[in-house]
């Protein structure tokens, strides 16, 4: 097609500061200039190149201004994006017409011809480059060539050169697992970039392209410092609320920015400039989505961090639900004390399929605890203890494993108040270890000396610690654990349901005490193993082992670890509660 340009306009520079409704003089301008305020010029000419309207500047209406002359097409507004103005460097040459040659620094590259926005695609020998003229790289050499960026040739004062790579663009109406391996590796870049103090504030979708590397963006991304003001950009339907308020940047600019890209992958249309509603997400038909494009694009103050957008995209990534299937095994009793006339240790557990946006997943809540007081005082708090921490509602979302585990700490202290309530001012209290299970992870919340353990492959291990006196002094060193099976006080707790009005920080300990970790996985064939101290304070770890090796199913391994308490005597009351994991 012939370049309809006029001659004055052919010969302009290919500069950052290209975009839409420039009004260019129809005449050359005056030799000497109009007296005006230099600041002045500036700032309308920044205004100009912002795609500001007349009345925004306070100047008079455009039909009060001469004619513009025609415009040359620009990639970059095909796309919806003003560039941002970049301040004039101390380099005067930026005359990049095709053909011309230049050198920045150690460079010298042949110009060849327009690629996107204000980049130029150029030739340094056999190698192929795309040449940004004052285009700040600052940032990008920040980022250590990130796998999803090009590499980065030159950054200095005159702009920034790099890689060119041959890719395809991204298609749209793509399927959701398509969309998914797109969105997720840059999600990973936008958590990155926080990590490192910056903000993704625009990106040219159309770079973004699968090469033979992978999965890239042929061109830079617009960063900014986290904390900063934002520079001005628009990009219809990407440009996050706040970018546009000119308000501090933060980390989670990206998560919008990511969150209006899926949507455009998924429907093949943008996002309208007035951001998204409910009635436009909810027609995506794909259960998950639209939960998760809220959270995306809700506004900054209830938006999901760069973290969160990348655990809602990790979850829609994996399959729908983890078959798992399980296997109980429950025993208790009274004990061989004659003074002993009630059964001061209850369990309880409940098993749920819960249907959520991620698809249907298996729910348990599993307790054991011993009740302490005289009477039926004891009795009375154990039952209120497990009855409590097994009902209610879930909150939502259990997938991630930290909320599963604040989950488990306020359904403790649920319980401590329904100990409270149903003691009414009796001296009495109970111990509570309590296990969720979501799906296959396992998050513990724990106060007292019952015990839960975690079988595998053979293995027994204690996944909680003794709130109790002889526990202290083993940890202290001044009683060895075989002595402490022993000690006259190896019944006092230290800590307890009942006894506290208040939630203190800490008091229920999670599976973070013993293993560093928020919560475990159970796999196949393991079991996790609540008990008493009416069957731990009996049967050694070692007989432990050896009757969960042995047993054909968790009930006859439960009935046989209560009946091992008995043959030792069982001066106390005893509860065995076993969960194992078939597949």
């Amino acid at each position: 097609m012939p370049d309809e340009r006029s001659e004055s306009e052919q010969a302009r520079p290919l500069g950052d500061d290209e975009a839409e409704d420039r009004v260019p003089p129809t005449s050359p301008p005056p030799t000497e200039p109009e007296p005006l305020d230099a600041l002045d010029l500036q700032e309308i000419a920044e205004a100009e190149a912002e795609g500001m309207t007349h009345a925004d500047m306070g100047l008079p209406p455009e039909e009060e201004l001469p004619e513009p002359a025609a415009k040359a097409p620009s990639a970059s507004s095909e796309g919806g994006h003003l560039e941002e103005t970049v301040l004039p460097s101390t380099v005067e040459n930026y005359e990049l017409q095709p053909g011309t040659t230049h050198t920045w620094g150690p460079l010298t590259f042949q110009v060849a011809s327009r690629y996107l926005g204000s980049w130029i695609t150029a030739t340094d020998g056999e190698n192929r480059l795309l040449v940004g003229p004052r285009h700040d790289g600052r940032l990008l050499a920040s980022l250590d060539n990130h796998r999803l960026l090009p590499r980065l040739v030159y950054a200095g004062p005159e702009g920034t050169v790099l890689e060119a790579l041959d890719g395809k663009p991204i298609g749209r109406n793509l399927p959701l697992r398509a969309a998914l391996e797109v969105v997720q590796p840059l999600a990973q870049l936008v958590y990155f970039l926080e990590r490192k103090g910056l903000a993704l504030l625009d990106l040219e979708p159309h770079a973004l392209q699968q090469t033979p590397q992978g999965l890239k963006l042929t061109l830079p991304p617009r960063l900014g410092r986290i904390g900063e003001p934002p520079p001005r950009v628009w990009r219809q339907g990407y440009t996050p609320p706040e970018v546009l308020a000119e308000a501090p940047l933060s980390g989670k600019s990206g998560v919008y920015l990511l969150g209006a890209l899926w949507f455009e992958l998924l429907t093949g249309t943008p996002l309208p400039v007035e951001g998204p509603s409910e009635l436009l997400l909810s027609g995506i038909p794909l259960p998950g989505v639209p939960q998760a494009l809220a959270q995306m694009l809700a506004p900054l103050e209830e938006r999901a961090t760069p973290k969160q957008a990348l655990a809602l995209l990790q979850k829609l990534s994996r399959p729908g639900e983890v078959e798992v299937l399980l296997e109980f095994g429950e025993a208790t009793s009274v004990g061989l004390n004659p003074s002993r006339h009630y059964n001061q240790d209850a369990y309880a557990y409940r098993l749920e399929r819960i249907q959520s946006e991620f698809g249907r997943t298996l729910l348990l809540r599993a307790c054991v605890s011993d009740g302490m007081g005289g009477m039926a005082a004891g009795e009375r708090a154990s039952q209120a203890a497990v009855e409590t921490f097994i009902a209610g509602d879930q909150p939502h979302p259990l997938d991630d494993p930290q909320a599963q585990s604040d989950w488990g700490v306020r359904l403790v202290w649920a319980a401590n108040q329904a100990v409270l309530e149903a003691l009414a001012g009796l001296d009495g209290g109970c111990t509570l270890s309590g296990v969720i299970l979501w799906g296959a992870r396992y998050t513990v919340a724990h106060v007292g000396d019952t015990r839960i353990y975690l079988w595998r492959s053979g293995q027994l291990q204690q996944l909680t610690r003794d709130h109790s006196l002889v526990a202290a002094l083993v940890a202290s060193q001044m009683i060895t654990r075989e002595e402490a099976m022993h000690h006259p006080d190896r019944n006092q707790v230290l800590r307890s349901l009942g006894n506290l009005r208040q939630p203190q920080e800490g008091y229920v300990e999670t599976l973070e005490a013993t293993t560093g970790q928020v919560s475990g996985t159970l796999e196949p064939g393991a079991a996790l193993v609540l008990l008493s101290d009416g069957v731990w304070g009996e049967v050694t770890e070692a007989q432990m082992a050896e009757i969960l090796s042995q047993a054909a199913s968790p009930q006859a391994a439960a009935e046989a670890l209560v009946q091992r308490a008995l043959e030792a005597g069982a001066p106390d009351n005893a509860a065995a509660l076993i969960i194992r994991r078939r597949i």
